[in-house]
């Protein structure tokens, strides 16, 4: 049996930011070589690994900004039991 935690929309969006964020990296990385074996001008790629890993550096930004957010309510949560404070209703 296993414990699955349930897919929220902040972890779904945190773990397709880094998916992003993966694929921003690799294509920059990717760019670079074509443009070191002479596939492309080395100018475009440098452009186009530039560009690449701009997505790929927002890409890690927002997933991990979701991802942490998620622990931060967890810990909230679990911290509120432990005081036995009131739970705030979120809006």
């Amino acid at each position: 049996m296993t414990n699955r935690k349930p897919l929220t929309r902040t972890r779904l969006i945190g773990f397709a930011a880094m998916a992003v964020c993966a694929l921003g990296y690799v294509g920059a990385g990717l760019a670079l070589l074509a443009g070191k074996v002479d596939y492309l001008d080395m100018t475009h790629a440098a452009l186009a690994a530039a560009s690449l890993a701009l997505i790929g550096e927002i890409g890690l930004w927002v997933g991990a900004a979701c991802l942490g957010l998620t622990l931060f309510k967890k810990r909230k949560a679990m911290l509120n039991r432990l005081l036995r404070r009131p739970v705030a209703a979120e809006v």
